[in-house]
């Protein structure tokens, strides 16, 4: 597979900024080096490591680490990513929101955050980015994608996501709604087109038949596709009736990262990529979180503990933080599971079989793209999978 260019930017990096938000004024940058060898092309953007040496003022050499993540790809990737707003949703998320859901915390006494520290670039690069501590130098790293979160990790992960909900809410009550951008998310009328390119249906159905029970839903499912993105952007649609959160809307086994102690346990979580994050009902959360990445053992048995415990901490979090509105009950989070089973069909036709990937590479190319596409659909696990999956969302009526 051909390597895409590095992109020119790369070498007109200028980090003073970053660096004095860390450590303060009186430092010196020696050196910032843009590991190009360790560059990553994903999908739609590019991630670039960037080591950087600064002396102090007593001349001890310090290093620091970062991330950026700026756009990478062809026209059609490039006009998605500007047409769905996906960096500008994220320079938000990172730059506006997070630091405010955090301080809700602070001014309660709890220190509580929800992913890395994002800064600016001294000059501009001409495309959009988000800079980014790198974690990993803090000992954080992912889990192994084809094995999802274990029951401790998905604990953790749901423990994050009920504090961000939470803050979300008191957030609301205190500011006022999120902006257009964040409420809306990627789901709006003027997306229509681009989203049903993304959403194109036609290798899984063609491989849904080919499967034992496949022939049970398949008639059901090409009716389904007939209107999916339409009835999507119904779903999405905040309903001012019910309780509504913050979602982060891709929070999978890729976009989350743990620091782990001597002995394994999880001491810290956090959450990455705010590209698609949207305002609605925790269910889509839920399900995206479970169905998607949850160990395949307890994606179904736990199920409804899972989402026990999820609300739990959400109801904790949301009484630490003082909140005035009228607090949720776990049935109004069962019953707005029901009422969006289309979310957790999107989440096991499109997201889980990536997840289940033997082998995952980024798409940087169409005909690439079309051979996963393929192989996604035909790996054996995820079809063992949905034989377990798909009677137990009939079995909830989350096929209606």
């Amino acid at each position: 597979m051909k390597v895409p260019k590095t992109p020119d930017w790369v070498s007109t990096l200028s980090l003073n900024q970053a660096v004095q938000s860390i450590l303060g004024d009186g430092d010196h940058i020696l050196t910032v080096i843009p590991s190009v060898h360790l560059i990553q092309f994903r999908n739609c953007t590019v991630l670039l490591p960037i080591r950087v040496k600064i002396q102090s003022p007593d001349f001890t050499v310090k290093k620091l680490s970062f991330v950026l993540k700026a756009p990478h790809g062809s026209d059609f990737q490039a006009r998605l990513m500007s047409q769905l707003k996906l960096f500008l949703r994220e320079q938000q998320v990172y730059h506006n929101v997070l630091p405010k859901l955090e301080e809700l915390y602070r001014e309660v006494g709890k220190e509580i955050t929800f992913g890395p520290r994002a800064f600016k670039l001294d000059h501009s690069i001409g495309v959009q980015y988000i800079l980014l501590e790198d974690l990993k130098t803090r000992g954080y790293r992912n889990v192994v994608r084809q094995e999802g979160f274990n029951e401790e990790c998905l604990k953790q992960v749901l423990k994050k996501l009920a504090q961000l909900h939470a803050a979300s809410v008191v957030y609301v009550e205190k500011h006022g709604a999120f902006s257009n951008l964040l409420t809306k998310g990627v789901y709006t009328k003027g997306n229509r087109s681009v989203l049903r390119e993304l959403n194109d249906p036609d290798i899984f159905l063609s491989q849904l038949r080919r499967w034992r029970m496949g022939d049970h839903f398949h008639k059901r499912f090409v009716e389904k596709e007939q209107d999916l993105v339409d009835r999507l952007l119904e779903l999405h649609v905040p309903d001012p009736k019910q309780f509504n959160v913050l979602n982060h809307c891709d929070c999978w086994v890729n976009n989350v990262m743990f620091k782990f102690d001597d002995i394994s346990q999880v001491e810290e979580t956090a959450l990455l990529d705010f590209q698609v994050v949207k305002y609605g009902s925790p269910a889509i959360d839920l399900y995206y979180t479970i169905l998607s990445s949850a160990e395949k053992d307890i994606k179904l048995n736990q199920f409804d503990e899972l989402v026990q415990y999820y609300f739990y901490h959400l109801l904790d979090n949301l009484k630490v933080l003082n909140c005035q509105v009228t607090l949720p009950q776990l049935k109004d989070i069962r019953d707005s599971l029901s009422r969006n089973g289309l979310a957790a069909y999107v989440v096991v036709t499109r997201a889980l079989p990536i997840a289940m990937m033997n082998q995952f590479e980024d798409e940087v190319n169409e005909r690439y793209a079309s051979k996963m596409k393929c192989a996604m659909f035909t790996n054996r696990k995820y079809i063992q999978a949905m034989k377990e999956i798909l009677p137990w969302m009939e079995e909830r009526f989350l096929l209606n």
